[in-house]
């Protein structure tokens, strides 16, 4: 199957962090953090709140499916992908291990569903099977991806599969993820919404958003969990109160329970500092 990622036309915009985020890691002795990595912006200056190595490349884990969101939300966009086109679901996207929703080899599933399946539930076998429509194989299409991130100024990212799964060169850093996200807020703001869904229906089932800051910090509207071994527990998050937005990235926690206190206290933090008040 041929790419129809040769039918996208890159785009210019480009979210640049305040120069102060570059500094990374002084910014942060306002409030520690156990994470391994953490930056928390004000979007959509990129005025840095708090930062803790967050130029280090770090394993993004599913937090990869950002990405991967972005480059089927322009497809789709372009034309180059209807959300309402059926995916035969290959071998390879049926086999996923980790979360998936149960694609089964050869059943067609429509475009509009298995993008829900992949950000709200960040369904493995739904992702990829999106990846091989667009470019015909997963590894093409992290290649695509590792493309887009380059013309993004996401300098220190690299893709290698559309998952997030742990893979030699497979890394990116919390300044990348956080203006990954930015592009998504900026340019798809309807399609954003997304990743606020507290569930999704597929294949009969009800599948669960695993964001621990939905509902637990006032205007949190995604975006997306992360976990493997190498990487640890990871999130990138996103809360709007009034006309001021946050944009949360942690990474290198010990569990769950802990990405979850630290995403609701960072956030609440933040937006109890003066608009403004970051460097």
């Amino acid at each position: 199957m041929r790419s129809c990622l040769l039918l996208l036309l890159p785009t210019c915009l480009i979210l640049s962090p305040a120069t102060a985020a570059e500094a990374g890691r002084a910014a942060g002795s306002a409030i520690a953090t156990p994470a391994k990595q953490a930056l928390l912006v004000e979007y959509p200056s990129f005025r840095t709140l708090l930062a803790k190595n967050a130029g280090d490349r770090m394993r993004p884990s599913s937090m990869t499916k950002l990405m991967t969101a972005l480059l089927v939300f322009e497809a789709l966009r372009s034309g180059a992908l209807s959300a309402e086109a059926r995916i035969a679901a290959s071998s390879h996207a049926a086999g996923q291990r980790g979360s998936r929703v149960g694609l089964k080899r050869g059943a067609r599933y429509r475009v509009r569903d298995l993008v829900r399946a992949t950000i709200v539930y960040s369904a493995n076998d739904a992702t990829v099977a999106l990846a091989e429509r667009l470019a015909g194989s997963e590894t093409a299409f992290a290649a695509a991806m590792t493309r887009r991130a380059r013309q993004l100024g996401l300098r220190d990212t690299a893709f290698r599969n559309a998952t997030g799964f742990t893979a030699p060169g497979h890394l990116t850093s919390a300044r990348d993820i956080a203006r990954l996200a930015g592009e998504i807020v900026a340019r798809f703001p309807v399609r954003y919404r997304l990743f606020a869904l507290r569930s999704v229906q597929f294949g009969g089932k009800t599948w669960r958003n695993r964001n621990p800051v939905l509902g637990r910090v006032v205007g949190a509207d995604g975006l997306k969990t992360g976990q493997t071994r190498a990487g640890g527990y990871g999130l990138v998050a996103s809360a709007k109160r009034g006309g001021r937005r946050l944009i949360l990235v942690i990474n290198g926690l010990t569990s769950a329970a802990g990405r979850q206190r630290e995403a609701v206290r960072l956030l609440r933090w933040g937006f109890r500092q003066p608009a403004g008040a970051g460097q």
